[in-house]
């Protein structure tokens, strides 16, 4: 899979960032009202569900609460 490093600023510093899902892409255009979502990019950091342009940071939000991947669980316990 291909991946970006950008700023995140929901996780406030670099992170990984993919291609959107073709769910999350539903979901990107209900939230931002554009048709055209091909050049936004998803976090990959554990929680967060910020999605941004891969050029542009400010343009970008937050995914809804169902796309938030789970942190895995801590083999200690």
């Amino acid at each position: 899979m291909t991946t970006k490093y950008l700023d995140c600023r929901n996780c406030g510093d670099m992170q990984d960032f993919r291609p959107l899902t073709d769910e999350e892409k539903a979901a990107v255009r209900t939230i931002v009202e554009v048709r055209y979502v091909h050049d936004y990019w998803r976090c990959t950091a554990v929680g967060c569900l910020r999605f941004q342009r891969w050029y542009a940071k400010a343009d970008g939000a937050s995914l809804p609460e169902e796309f938030r991947v789970p942190a895995p669980p801590d083999p200690a316990e």
